[in-house]
């Protein structure tokens, strides 16, 4: 053929190719037309949007009305005149039909319903210009406030109010309040646009010129149900479950306990955003073009990583969702919330972040059109009703197009920043980005979680961020620090102490008991079962064994010495004959199994082994070994030797429970044992008239402090017999009779001793594992102070101290600040320091640690890691435990970091769990633990009741129930006699029992709950045989909006009437069957129930059966 253009086969071609095209056209336009949003008929209950659907929901089962209150306060300044603008008002609620709709309900489902035009809107007038001239603004603030928290009933209407309060002649706010289900943020901007073309209108006598509206939210309820029921919404939400699936919770740090149903009160501050910083984030992302938002939100999730420690971190974020022209100007609520998901698995840059964020925005917001009621009904999160369903946090930009300054005429306008004193959500971030001058951020947030401080601190930490992001995009994420200069100074030098000279650097513990004994030789150093052992005696004694061990066995420089020995005055013998011979103390349990000791023998190395022929039979038959019952320490020489030991050798080695199952040895030299006896006399200065408890095992660093607290100072050490120390009568008996003025007791155990009549005891250390303020305040009193003191053994006894105040505790008490020559440090993953109030590990560093791990050089350096905060050098040993700072400078104790779980996708504290048990009724103490199971992680609670008390596990389930979480609440709970304790006088939770296992309670269902079941099953497209007592309606695959369809039937059922709220405080059958059952008794005449009861009661077996059979 010819490729001639001119021939009839090229003639041919294109006329199919026009054809073609046309037709392309046509099926392009029907698609058009099919899709175009058209006017339907007014008459009648017309249908809702699903934001509307959602927003009707929230206010069914909101705890205060007015969260759903959106208002605004303009300040008009000049000669207003007042016809024209309620002329204006008038003209506004007549050109948008949602500001004269109704909300009707059928069946659980809402309609609403759209009056005429009217012809007058009602604007309520405050005259305040009588008052004198300083009291008009604050009154008329507080007028405002007032009316903007009024709710509003849905289905009576009006679903607006207008208030007008004159201060002065030419001074005026204007005060309108709107419900959020007629309108929405970028409505704020058009209803104050319109009002002013309006007044300007009315004012100059002249006809408004504003776009004619073709269609309404009414008509976009219709195109949009429509939509949602094509193939295209289905593969949005086939978007979501993907983008969402196995979404986690953000654990954003709270400063108070989170209540089970969050009261809905909120703050609300406004602070300006340096509009150079948001240039520069515009320029960055114009350079790289990506969208303002996914810089914004990178800088965000980088704030929340550092609060939380999490790396896949959602929030949400508000969108206009009006992605069609014809809802520009129109007033609605058609805003909609997405979940942004931003990633910083990997260690990325800044520049990977961000396209990562921005990847991940774009694909959002072609997916932003699927109502955010719609993902939570289809994804069918497990609900919570004391958190938003998928996210609780949310970060919003706001352009500055929607809220530009208008003008009534001549009369200025001012926009006044006002709240209701609610909150929706946890926390919500707007960021308004104006291109000139400064914009400012928005923070909303749950009076029920924080304080005000972190929420000002939230700001600093995110536009710290951001700089870091605009300022390095190649730089890594893990580099970046959320802190301010002022605040990183805060937490390394102000919270801790300045350096203190004991005028001891140079000295061993040998010279501070020797310069003791000196001083007061015929002192009692050591008390036990009646008898006295002097200073004289001790030092004259100590030096004796001293010469043995190094004639004898060559114990010098770093010798270890083991110590097996029964309480009494040879503990303290042999541990200074130790050091004075140059070697360090190894004390070593009598009750430890041979093995176990023989571990540590070896493992340490130790050259000989101090003991007695009791105990003898313990011991490696090859391990050199001093008697002391039968060693002549008589004919060995009592001068003291050449001392050969300095600050930074060896005092002892004691053994701490290990990761792998064995023991490790810690080297604690003699600078960090002085250290810590000067620190403890900063704070209980002990004098020679006192008499010290040791009540510690030796083989438990607390013994330090015991013995040598009272032994550099002068005063004497009553060492407690074993047979006295686990019983509270007993102990109490002895601290009375010896007259014991300082003691530092576990708390397992202080808990036990129910005598606190001891009016010699002047002061209580008290710390190695948490405890309640329940024991404080037994305790502590005027002439008694009560110490919580905190450390590991690598960090010397006690590193951080809190003095307890004389007033009654609350809570538990916090433990502290660092003591002398220590400084402590909360860090993250990354070991950078963490902001105030967010949990982090506890680092301490100073003079108090160890050398580190006896043998194990790559343990050493795996905890005791360079101190990037300190100078050259400098050292500091990461502890384990999770800490975070108070607003005050004090650091509380949540727990350890291997004691932090996730129970349903939510971490957990135990501790905290346990505090809560603790205060149940009769309960004296309480432990938690976990326990793996076929569908997660479960908790197991432990109780022991009190002396005399009675216990019992419903009233213990009770009482947790009202406090905590369900997620918090132990699976099971066991009431034993007593905790099981370590050698310590630690809890020792290994040898905790395993609960009995059996039936879940609730597990059956009869009467109303059968009924019930039949119910639940006709929503969820369940069997009614299948659903158990303790099956839970939104597990099931109930939803908030079959919950209100569930509310209808049950009144359709029962004929009586429950509330959404007591849907989700109740959510098992068998627990709505009891809320059902009380409605009806409570629904009937009192005679009426009494006859029908005793109706019941009068009926035989057979009679029951046949009766209960006829209503099923």
């Amino acid at each position: 053929m010819s490729g001639d253009s001119g021939s009839p086969e090229t003639s041919l071609a294109e006329a199919r190719r026009a054809l073609l095209a046309m037709k392309m056209r046509q099926r392009q336009a029907a698609a058009a037309e099919r899709d175009r949003i058209v006017r339907v008929p007014r008459s009648g209950r017309l249908a809702v949007t699903e934001q509307q659907h959602y927003i009707w929901f929230l206010h069914q089962v909101s705890v205060d009305l007015a969260q759903y209150n959106i208002p605004f306060v303009l300040r008009l300044r000049g000669e207003l005149d007042e016809p024209a603008l309620r002329k204006a008002v008038r003209d506004v609620v007549n050109r948008h039909e949602s500001l004269r709709t109704t909300f009707g309900v059928d069946r659980g489902v809402p309609f609403q319903i759209v009056a005429d035009p009217v012809t007058d809107v009602p604007v309520t007038v405050t005259d305040l210009s009588g008052l004198a001239e300083d009291e008009r603004w604050a009154k008329g603030l507080s007028v405002a406030m007032a009316e903007i928290r009024v709710p509003f009933d849905l289905a009576t209407g009006p679903l607006l109010r207008c208030g007008l309060v004159r201060l002065a002649a030419a001074d005026h706010l204007l005060v309108m309040t709107f419900h959020h289900i007629i309108t929405d943020g970028w409505s704020t901007g058009l209803l104050i646009r319109d009002l002013a073309e309006f007044y300007d209108a009315a004012h100059t006598g002249r006809e408004a010129r504003l776009p004619e509206l073709a269609v309404a939210p009414v008509d976009v309820a219709v195109w949009q149900r429509r939509q949602l029921t094509g193939p295209g919404r289905e593969r949005d939400l086939e978007y979501w479950r993907g983008a969402l699936k196995d979404l986690p919770t953000l654990d954003f740090p709270a400063d108070k306990p989170r209540p089970l149903t969050p009261t809905g009160r909120g703050l609300a501050f406004v602070r300006p955003f340096p509009g150079d910083l948001l240039r520069a984030a515009r320029d960055l992302a114009a350079q790289w073009n990506i969208s303002e938002l996914s810089v914004y939100a990178a800088a965000f999730a980088i704030v929340l990583a550092r609060y939380t420690g999490q790396t896949d971190i959602p929030f949400g974020s508000a969108v206009s969702a009006r992605t069609r022209h014809e809802l520009e100007s129109m007033v609605g609520m058609f805003a909609n919330t997405v979940v942004l998901r931003i990633d910083l698995t990997g260690d990325p840059t800044v520049a990977e972040l961000l396209r990562r964020s921005n990847e991940h925005v774009l694909d959002v917001l072609a997916h932003q059109d699927v109502p955010f009621g719609r993902v939570v009904e289809d994804l069918r999160p497990e609900r919570d009703a004391a958190r938003n369903p998928l996210y609780q946090v949310a970060l919003s930009l706001l352009s500055e197009e929607i809220m530009a300054d208008f003008a009534f005429g001549d009369v200025r306008v001012e926009n006044v920043e006002v709240h209701t004193g609610t909150s929706r959500f946890d926390l919500s971030v707007q960021l308004n980005t104006r291109s000139v001058g400064d914009g400012f951020v928005w923070v909303n947030y749950a009076d029920d979680l924080f304080d005000p401080e972190r929420m000002e601190r939230l700001v600093v930490h995110f536009r710290t961020a951001l700089e870091a992001i605009v300022a390095d995009p190649a730089q890594p994420v893990a580099g970046i620090s959320v802190l301010p200069e002022e605040e990183r100074r805060r937490l390394v030098a102000e919270w801790n102490p300045e350096p203190v000279d004991f005028g001891t650097a140079d000295r061993t513990l040998v010279d501070l008991v020797g310069a003791a004994a000196a001083a007061n030789p015929a002192g009692v150093a050591v008390r036990f079962e009646g008898a006295d052992l002097t200073y004289q005696e001790l030092d004259r004694r100590s030096n004796c064994l001293a010469t043995l061990l190094r004639a004898e066995y060559g114990v010098g420089l770093e010798s270890i010495v083991g110590m097996l020995l029964e309480r009494g005055p040879n503990v303290q013998t042999t541990e200074l004959a130790s050091i004075k011979a140059g070697g360090a103390w190894l004390p070593l349990d009598p009750t430890h199994p041979a093995a176990r000791l023989r571990f540590q023998l070896e493992d340490a190395g130790a050259d000989v082994v101090v003991t007695t022929t009791a105990l003898a039979g313990l011991l490696p038959a090859d391990m050199p070994r001093v008697l002391l019952d039968t060693a002549d320490l008589e004919s060995c020489s009592d001068s003291p030797l050449p001392q050969v030991a300095g600050p930074d050798n060896a005092a002892y080695v004691i053994y701490t429970s290990g990761s792998t199952g064995k023991p490790k040895g810690v080297v604690v030299t003699h600078r960090a044992a002085v250290n810590f006896v000067g620190a403890a006399q900063q704070l209980f200065h002990i004098t020679p008239a006192d008499r010290v408890l040791q009540f510690a095992n030796p083989t438990f660093d607390v013994s330090v402090f015991d013995v040598y607290s009272a032994l550099a100072n002068g005063a004497t050490c009553v060492s407690a017999p074993t047979s006295v120390l686990y019983d509270p009568h007993r102990l109490a008996e002895l601290m009375r009779q010896e007259s014991v003025t300082v003691a530092d007791i576990a708390p397992a155990v202080l808990g036990l001793v129910t005598d606190t009549d001891l009016p010699e005891l002047r002061a209580l250390f008290v710390g190695i594992e948490a405890f309640t303020a329940d024991l404080v305040n037994r305790w502590r009193t005027s002439k008694r102070a009560f110490h919580n003191g905190y450390g590991p053994t690598e960090a010397t006894v006690a590193c951080v101290d809190y003095e307890c105040p004389p007033e009654r505790l609350t809570a538990a008490p916090p433990i502290g600040r660092a003591m002398a020559n220590i400084s402590a440090f909360v860090v993250d993953g990354r070991g950078d320091l963490v902001p105030v109030g967010v949990q982090g590990e506890l680092c301490i560093a100073g003079t108090c640690l160890a050398r580190g791990y006896l043998g194990r050089p790559g343990l050493t350096a795996e905890k005791f890691v360079p101190c990037e905060f300190g100078g050259p050098g400098e050292r500091m040993y990461r502890t384990g435990d999770v800490v975070r700072w108070e607003w005050n400078g004090q650091l509380v104790f949540v727990g350890r970091v291997d004691r932090q779980v996730k129970i349903r996708g939510l971490r957990v504290e135990l501790g905290e769990i346990e505090d809560v048990l603790a205060g149940a009724p009769a309960v004296a103490q309480a432990a938690v633990v976990v326990a793996d199971s076929d569908t997660g992680p479960r908790l197991d609670g432990y109780v022991v009741a009190e002396r005399g008390g009675k216990l019992t596990e419903d009233s213990v389930r009770d009482w947790l129930v009202d406090r905590l979480p369900v997620h918090m609440v132990p699976a099971t709970l066991t009431i034993l006699a007593e905790l099981p304790l370590t050698g310590s006088g630690k809890l020792d939770r290994k040898a905790l029992p395993a609960p009995a296992t059996g039936v879940a309670a609730g597990g059956m269902v009869t009467g109303t709950g059968r009924l019930l079941a039949e119910v639940w099953a006709g929503l969820l497209n369940v069997s009614a045989d299948t659903v158990a007592g303790a099956d839970n309606f939104f597990t099931l695959g109930g939803n908030s909006l079959q919950a209100t369809q569930l509310i209808s039937r049950i009144r359709d059922t029962f004929y009586v009437e429950l509330d959404a709220r007591q849907l989700f405080s109740h959510p098992r059958l068998n627990q709505m069957a009891d809320l059902v059952d009380e409605a009806m008794r409570a629904a009937m005449d009192e005679s009426e129930l009494a006859l029908l009861e005793k109706e019941v009661a009068e009926l035989s077996e057979e009679e029951l059966d046949r009766l209960l059979a006829e209503d099923e």
